[in-house]
Protein backbone atom coordinates (compact mmCIF):
# COMPACT_ATOMS: atom_id res chain seq x y z
CA UNK A 1 0.00 0.00 0.00
CA UNK A 2 1.48 3.22 -1.41
CA UNK A 3 0.73 6.70 0.45
CA UNK A 4 1.26 9.41 -1.96
CA UNK A 5 1.64 13.18 -0.70
CA UNK A 6 0.85 15.37 -3.72
CA UNK A 7 1.89 19.29 -2.78
CA UNK A 8 1.06 21.20 -5.83
CA UNK A 9 0.44 23.51 -2.99
CA UNK A 10 2.87 23.02 -0.46
CA UNK A 11 2.12 21.47 2.75
CA UNK A 12 1.79 22.76 6.25
CA UNK A 13 0.95 20.31 9.40
CA UNK A 14 -2.72 21.45 9.41
CA UNK A 15 -2.86 20.48 5.56
CA UNK A 16 -1.17 17.19 6.32
CA UNK A 17 -3.46 16.07 9.56
CA UNK A 18 -6.47 17.24 7.94
CA UNK A 19 -5.70 14.93 4.61
CA UNK A 20 -4.99 12.06 6.41
CA UNK A 21 -8.46 12.61 8.22
CA UNK A 22 -10.21 13.21 4.59
CA UNK A 23 -8.83 9.91 3.62
CA UNK A 24 -10.39 8.01 6.49
CA UNK A 25 -8.62 8.48 10.02
CA UNK A 26 -11.69 8.24 12.46
CA UNK A 27 -11.71 11.91 13.67
CA UNK A 28 -12.66 10.48 17.38
CA UNK A 29 -9.38 7.95 17.24
CA UNK A 30 -7.04 11.19 16.83
CA UNK A 31 -8.25 13.00 19.16
CA UNK A 32 -8.19 10.32 21.82
CA UNK A 33 -4.47 10.06 21.11
CA UNK A 34 -4.22 13.72 21.25
CA UNK A 35 -5.42 14.08 24.94
CA UNK A 36 -2.64 11.28 26.04
CA UNK A 37 0.02 13.92 25.36
CA UNK A 38 -1.88 16.04 28.55
CA UNK A 39 -1.36 19.42 27.04
CA UNK A 40 -4.98 19.27 26.24
CA UNK A 41 -5.10 22.34 29.04
CA UNK A 42 -3.25 24.72 26.45
CA UNK A 43 -5.31 23.86 23.40
CA UNK A 44 -9.07 23.37 21.93
CA UNK A 45 -9.40 21.11 18.18
CA UNK A 46 -11.36 22.28 15.48
CA UNK A 47 -12.32 19.60 12.37
CA UNK A 48 -14.93 21.02 9.68
CA UNK A 49 -15.65 20.29 6.04
CA UNK A 50 -14.07 23.11 3.64
CA UNK A 51 -14.38 24.00 -0.09
CA UNK A 52 -11.61 25.48 -1.70
CA UNK A 53 -12.10 26.23 -5.61
CA UNK A 54 -14.86 23.60 -5.59
CA UNK A 55 -12.91 21.52 -3.71
CA UNK A 56 -14.05 19.70 -0.44
CA UNK A 57 -11.97 18.99 1.73
CA UNK A 58 -10.86 18.79 6.08
CA UNK A 59 -9.97 21.56 7.70
CA UNK A 60 -8.12 21.31 10.69
CA UNK A 61 -7.88 23.97 13.02
CA UNK A 62 -5.58 23.92 16.95
CA UNK A 63 -7.00 27.21 18.87
CA UNK A 64 -4.92 27.88 21.67
CA UNK A 65 -7.06 28.75 24.96
CA UNK A 66 -6.65 32.40 26.39
CA UNK A 67 -4.76 32.01 28.51
CA UNK A 68 -1.90 29.91 26.98
CA UNK A 69 -1.60 32.70 23.87
CA UNK A 70 1.77 33.24 25.07
CA UNK A 71 2.65 30.26 25.05
CA UNK A 72 6.41 29.09 26.88
CA UNK A 73 8.51 27.99 24.90
CA UNK A 74 9.75 24.18 24.72
CA UNK A 75 12.95 22.70 23.61
CA UNK A 76 13.38 19.52 21.84
CA UNK A 77 14.02 17.58 25.20
CA UNK A 78 10.71 18.82 26.58
CA UNK A 79 8.83 18.18 23.28
CA UNK A 80 10.53 14.34 23.42
CA UNK A 81 9.56 14.04 27.19
CA UNK A 82 5.88 14.70 26.18
CA UNK A 83 5.62 12.48 23.52
CA UNK A 84 7.65 9.58 25.14
CA UNK A 85 5.10 9.88 28.52
CA UNK A 86 2.34 9.95 26.24
CA UNK A 87 0.09 6.84 25.49
CA UNK A 88 0.21 6.77 21.53
CA UNK A 89 1.54 3.99 19.74
CA UNK A 90 5.70 3.32 20.04
CA UNK A 91 4.96 3.48 15.54
CA UNK A 92 3.34 7.44 16.38
CA UNK A 93 6.16 7.93 18.90
CA UNK A 94 8.96 7.11 16.56
CA UNK A 95 7.53 9.41 13.27
CA UNK A 96 6.68 12.16 15.93
CA UNK A 97 10.00 12.10 16.96
CA UNK A 98 12.01 11.96 13.93
CA UNK A 99 9.98 14.57 12.28
CA UNK A 100 11.00 16.50 15.56
CA UNK A 101 14.53 16.04 15.48
CA UNK A 102 14.47 16.74 11.19
CA UNK A 103 13.31 20.53 12.50
CA UNK A 104 15.61 20.92 15.39
CA UNK A 105 18.49 20.21 13.09
CA UNK A 106 17.46 22.40 10.64
CA UNK A 107 16.37 25.26 13.41
CA UNK A 108 20.18 24.96 15.17
CA UNK A 109 22.12 25.22 11.69
CA UNK A 110 20.18 28.26 10.88
CA UNK A 111 21.04 30.08 14.59
CA UNK A 112 24.32 28.54 14.49
CA UNK A 113 23.88 26.81 17.69
CA UNK A 114 23.61 22.84 19.09
CA UNK A 115 20.12 21.20 19.13
CA UNK A 116 20.11 21.68 22.58
CA UNK A 117 20.42 24.71 22.53
CA UNK A 118 17.58 25.73 20.44
CA UNK A 119 14.92 26.86 21.91
CA UNK A 120 11.78 26.76 19.27
CA UNK A 121 9.38 29.51 19.03
CA UNK A 122 6.55 28.51 15.90
CA UNK A 123 7.94 24.68 16.28
CA UNK A 124 7.58 24.53 19.98
CA UNK A 125 4.56 25.53 20.03
CA UNK A 126 1.16 23.71 20.93
CA UNK A 127 -0.32 23.91 17.66
CA UNK A 128 2.96 22.54 16.01
CA UNK A 129 3.25 20.21 18.48
CA UNK A 130 -0.34 18.68 17.75
CA UNK A 131 -0.08 18.46 14.21
CA UNK A 132 3.45 16.62 14.40
CA UNK A 133 1.96 14.07 16.59
CA UNK A 134 -1.68 13.99 14.68
CA UNK A 135 0.13 13.15 11.49
CA UNK A 136 2.28 10.53 13.36
CA UNK A 137 -0.85 9.28 15.31
CA UNK A 138 -2.58 8.84 11.87
CA UNK A 139 -0.04 7.81 9.31
CA UNK A 140 0.62 4.53 12.26
CA UNK A 141 -3.32 3.87 12.05
CA UNK A 142 -3.27 4.09 7.69
CA UNK A 143 0.70 1.56 8.20
CA UNK A 144 1.51 2.12 4.80
CA UNK A 145 4.72 0.13 2.75
CA UNK A 146 5.63 2.80 1.34
CA UNK A 147 5.56 6.78 1.18
CA UNK A 148 6.51 9.22 -1.61
CA UNK A 149 6.00 12.55 -2.28
CA UNK A 150 5.51 15.10 -6.02
CA UNK A 151 7.98 17.61 -6.59
CA UNK A 152 7.72 20.39 -3.57
CA UNK A 153 5.85 23.64 -4.11
CA UNK A 154 7.39 25.89 -1.90
CA UNK A 155 5.76 29.06 -2.52
CA UNK A 156 8.14 32.76 -3.02
CA UNK A 157 7.96 36.29 -1.60
CA UNK A 158 8.72 36.89 1.99
CA UNK A 159 6.90 35.87 5.15
CA UNK A 160 6.65 37.25 8.76
CA UNK A 161 8.04 34.91 11.78
CA UNK A 162 9.24 35.41 15.32
CA UNK A 163 12.53 36.54 13.66
CA UNK A 164 11.39 39.48 11.56
CA UNK A 165 10.59 39.01 7.97
CA UNK A 166 11.92 35.68 6.31
CA UNK A 167 12.43 34.81 2.29
CA UNK A 168 10.38 32.05 1.22
CA UNK A 169 11.22 29.16 1.45
CA UNK A 170 12.04 30.22 5.10
CA UNK A 171 15.75 29.07 6.11
CA UNK A 172 14.78 25.98 8.06
CA UNK A 173 12.08 25.27 5.28
CA UNK A 174 15.43 25.07 2.95
CA UNK A 175 17.57 23.14 5.28
CA UNK A 176 15.12 20.67 5.46
CA UNK A 177 14.55 20.29 1.73
CA UNK A 178 17.92 19.68 0.93
CA UNK A 179 18.28 17.28 -1.75
CA UNK A 180 14.16 17.26 -2.45
CA UNK A 181 12.80 18.53 -5.92
CA UNK A 182 11.19 21.80 -5.20
CA UNK A 183 9.43 24.86 -7.37
CA UNK A 184 7.50 27.81 -6.70
CA UNK A 185 4.51 29.11 -9.37
CA UNK A 186 3.21 32.61 -9.13
CA UNK A 187 1.55 32.75 -5.35
CA UNK A 188 3.77 35.34 -3.45
CA UNK A 189 3.67 33.61 -0.04
CA UNK A 190 5.01 30.69 1.90
CA UNK A 191 3.29 27.43 0.94
CA UNK A 192 5.46 24.49 2.41
CA UNK A 193 6.07 25.33 6.16
CA UNK A 194 8.68 24.13 7.96
CA UNK A 195 6.39 21.42 10.12
CA UNK A 196 5.34 20.64 6.45
CA UNK A 197 8.47 19.93 4.94
CA UNK A 198 10.27 18.21 8.16
CA UNK A 199 6.73 15.76 7.34
CA UNK A 200 8.15 14.97 3.96
CA UNK A 201 11.38 14.40 4.91
CA UNK A 202 10.81 12.45 7.74
CA UNK A 203 8.19 10.13 6.01
CA UNK A 204 8.63 10.08 2.27
CA UNK A 205 11.77 7.77 0.73
CA UNK A 206 11.06 9.44 -2.50
CA UNK A 207 10.34 12.92 -4.66
CA UNK A 208 8.55 11.90 -7.80
CA UNK A 209 7.14 14.03 -11.29
CA UNK A 210 4.48 11.33 -10.92
CA UNK A 211 3.24 7.95 -9.76
CA UNK A 212 1.88 4.80 -11.30
CA UNK A 213 -0.68 3.21 -8.85
CA UNK A 214 -4.38 1.93 -8.46
CA UNK A 215 -6.50 4.18 -6.08
CA UNK A 216 -8.20 3.33 -3.04
CA UNK A 217 -9.03 6.07 -1.68
CA UNK A 218 -8.17 10.51 -2.20
CA UNK A 219 -7.88 13.01 0.81
CA UNK A 220 -7.54 16.76 1.17
CA UNK A 221 -6.26 18.76 3.48
CA UNK A 222 -7.57 23.00 3.33
CA UNK A 223 -4.84 25.36 4.01
CA UNK A 224 -5.87 28.52 5.64
CA UNK A 225 -5.89 30.82 2.45
CA UNK A 226 -7.61 31.32 -0.07
CA UNK A 227 -5.79 31.08 -3.91
CA UNK A 228 -7.14 30.98 -7.42
CA UNK A 229 -5.60 27.84 -7.62
CA UNK A 230 -6.94 25.90 -4.96
CA UNK A 231 -4.80 26.12 -1.94
CA UNK A 232 -4.88 22.16 -0.53
CA UNK A 233 -2.63 19.62 0.17
CA UNK A 234 -3.85 15.94 -1.63
CA UNK A 235 -2.98 12.68 0.03
CA UNK A 236 -3.52 9.41 -2.37
CA UNK A 237 -3.58 5.81 -0.96
CA UNK A 238 -3.47 3.30 -3.02
CA UNK A 239 -1.26 -0.08 -4.42
CA UNK A 240 1.51 0.26 -6.54
CA UNK A 241 1.25 -0.88 -10.03
CA UNK A 242 3.64 -3.65 -10.12
CA UNK A 243 2.94 -4.35 -13.77
CA UNK A 244 4.37 -0.95 -14.95
CA UNK A 245 7.71 -1.58 -16.68
CA UNK A 246 10.56 0.35 -17.01
CA UNK A 247 13.54 0.28 -19.54
CA UNK A 248 17.08 1.15 -18.01
CA UNK A 249 19.97 1.34 -20.60
CA UNK A 250 23.87 2.32 -20.41
CA UNK A 251 26.67 2.67 -22.54
CA UNK A 252 29.78 0.65 -22.10
CA UNK A 253 33.12 1.17 -23.91
CA UNK A 254 35.65 0.40 -21.36
CA UNK A 255 34.83 -3.08 -19.37
CA UNK A 256 36.64 -6.19 -19.66
CA UNK A 257 34.50 -8.58 -22.19
CA UNK A 258 34.30 -11.49 -19.81
CA UNK A 259 32.36 -9.47 -17.17
CA UNK A 260 28.77 -9.11 -19.36
CA UNK A 261 27.85 -12.44 -19.01
CA UNK A 262 28.64 -12.00 -15.44
CA UNK A 263 26.21 -8.72 -15.40
CA UNK A 264 23.92 -10.55 -17.36
CA UNK A 265 23.40 -13.40 -14.70
CA UNK A 266 23.01 -10.66 -11.63
CA UNK A 267 20.71 -8.35 -13.43
CA UNK A 268 18.41 -11.68 -13.87
CA UNK A 269 18.97 -12.47 -10.19
CA UNK A 270 17.78 -9.05 -8.96
CA UNK A 271 14.56 -9.42 -10.72
CA UNK A 272 15.41 -8.22 -14.69
CA UNK A 273 12.56 -9.52 -17.19
CA UNK A 274 15.10 -9.04 -19.95
CA UNK A 275 18.74 -7.98 -20.60
CA UNK A 276 20.39 -7.95 -23.80
CA UNK A 277 23.47 -6.46 -25.42
CA UNK A 278 23.92 -4.24 -28.57
CA UNK A 279 26.94 -3.13 -30.08
CA UNK A 280 27.32 0.38 -31.09
CA UNK A 281 29.91 2.69 -32.29
CA UNK A 282 30.81 5.61 -30.01
CA UNK A 283 32.75 8.90 -29.61
CA UNK A 284 36.02 9.10 -31.03
CA UNK A 285 34.87 5.57 -33.16
CA UNK A 286 35.52 3.78 -29.70
CA UNK A 287 33.09 0.51 -30.31
CA UNK A 288 30.82 0.12 -26.90
CA UNK A 289 28.21 -2.07 -25.60
CA UNK A 290 24.62 -1.01 -24.76
CA UNK A 291 23.31 -2.88 -21.73
CA UNK A 292 19.44 -2.99 -22.11
CA UNK A 293 17.18 -4.13 -19.15
CA UNK A 294 13.34 -4.29 -19.01
CA UNK A 295 12.17 -4.70 -15.29
CA UNK A 296 9.01 -3.83 -13.28
CA UNK A 297 9.49 -0.58 -11.39
CA UNK A 298 9.51 -1.72 -8.46
CA UNK A 299 12.50 -3.54 -8.96
CA UNK A 300 14.66 -0.81 -10.83
CA UNK A 301 16.87 0.03 -7.81
CA UNK A 302 18.15 -3.21 -7.49
CA UNK A 303 18.94 -3.27 -10.93
CA UNK A 304 20.64 0.24 -10.98
CA UNK A 305 22.61 -0.70 -8.33
CA UNK A 306 23.80 -3.81 -10.01
CA UNK A 307 24.67 -1.50 -13.05
CA UNK A 308 26.62 1.17 -11.21
CA UNK A 309 28.74 -1.38 -8.64
CA UNK A 310 29.12 -4.70 -11.37
CA UNK A 311 30.01 -2.41 -14.57
CA UNK A 312 32.36 0.64 -15.21
CA UNK A 313 29.53 3.21 -16.23
CA UNK A 314 28.84 6.31 -14.72
CA UNK A 315 25.33 6.59 -15.94
CA UNK A 316 22.01 4.68 -16.50
CA UNK A 317 19.22 5.75 -19.06
CA UNK A 318 15.78 5.41 -18.47
CA UNK A 319 12.32 5.07 -20.09
CA UNK A 320 8.98 4.10 -19.46
CA UNK A 321 7.46 1.64 -21.64
CA UNK A 322 4.23 0.10 -22.10
CA UNK A 323 4.30 -3.64 -23.00
CA UNK A 324 1.54 -6.02 -24.51
CA UNK A 325 1.93 -9.83 -23.54
CA UNK A 326 0.11 -12.76 -24.90
CA UNK A 327 -1.40 -14.90 -21.90
CA UNK A 328 1.19 -17.74 -21.10
CA UNK A 329 0.66 -20.91 -19.68
CA UNK A 330 3.31 -24.16 -19.07
CA UNK A 331 1.79 -27.81 -19.97
CA UNK A 332 4.14 -30.76 -18.93
CA UNK A 333 3.55 -33.57 -21.77
CA UNK A 334 4.51 -36.85 -22.16
CA UNK A 335 6.92 -37.71 -24.65
CA UNK A 336 8.75 -40.11 -26.16
CA UNK A 337 11.62 -38.83 -25.14
CA UNK A 338 10.07 -38.54 -21.69
CA UNK A 339 8.55 -35.40 -19.67
CA UNK A 340 8.37 -32.07 -21.82
CA UNK A 341 7.35 -28.66 -20.51
CA UNK A 342 5.20 -26.65 -23.59
CA UNK A 343 5.15 -22.60 -22.80
CA UNK A 344 1.25 -22.14 -24.55
CA UNK A 345 0.66 -18.38 -25.64
CA UNK A 346 -2.63 -17.11 -26.05
CA UNK A 347 -4.02 -14.20 -27.90
CA UNK A 348 -8.04 -13.46 -26.83
CA UNK A 349 -8.47 -16.78 -25.78
CA UNK A 350 -6.98 -18.53 -29.16
CA UNK A 351 -3.48 -20.60 -29.19
CA UNK A 352 -0.98 -18.83 -31.16
CA UNK A 353 2.43 -20.39 -30.36
CA UNK A 354 3.30 -23.10 -29.02
CA UNK A 355 7.32 -23.98 -28.13
CA UNK A 356 8.77 -27.06 -25.92
CA UNK A 357 10.97 -25.55 -23.47
CA UNK A 358 14.52 -25.14 -24.64
CA UNK A 359 16.34 -26.60 -21.96
CA UNK A 360 14.29 -29.51 -21.51
CA UNK A 361 15.27 -30.52 -25.00
CA UNK A 362 18.93 -29.92 -24.42
CA UNK A 363 19.24 -32.17 -21.50
CA UNK A 364 17.40 -34.95 -23.97
CA UNK A 365 19.75 -34.69 -26.72
CA UNK A 366 22.55 -34.47 -24.17
CA UNK A 367 21.56 -37.72 -22.22
CA UNK A 368 20.30 -39.87 -24.88
CA UNK A 369 23.06 -38.69 -27.51
CA UNK A 370 20.55 -37.42 -30.43
CA UNK A 371 21.20 -34.32 -32.48
CA UNK A 372 19.53 -31.89 -30.60
CA UNK A 373 17.85 -30.08 -33.66
CA UNK A 374 16.20 -33.71 -34.22
CA UNK A 375 14.94 -33.83 -31.06
CA UNK A 376 13.22 -30.31 -31.43
CA UNK A 377 11.50 -31.54 -34.83
CA UNK A 378 10.24 -34.48 -32.83
CA UNK A 379 9.22 -33.08 -29.91
CA UNK A 380 7.46 -30.41 -31.75
CA UNK A 381 5.11 -32.88 -33.61
CA UNK A 382 3.41 -33.97 -30.21
CA UNK A 383 -0.05 -33.48 -29.60
CA UNK A 384 -1.06 -31.74 -26.75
Amino acid sequence: MILYFDCFSGISGDMAVGALLDLGVPKDYLIENLKSLNIDEEYEIEIRKSNKNGIEGTDFYVFLKEENIHHHERNLKDIISIIDKSRITDGAKEIAKRIFNIIAEAEAKVHGKSIDEVHFHEVGAVDSIIDIVGVAVCIDYLKPDKIISSYVNTGSGFVKCQHGILPVPAPATMNILKDVPIYFDERKFELTTPTGAAILKGLCTEFVEGINMKIRAVGYGCGKKNTEKPNVLRIVLGDEDKEEVVLLETTIDDMNPQFYGYVMDKLFEKGALDVYLTPVYMKKNRPGIVISVLVHENKEKSIIEVLFKETTTIGIRKFKIKRYELQREIKRVETEFGKVDFKISKYEGEIVNISPEFEDLKRISMDMGLPLKDVYNFVRRTKL
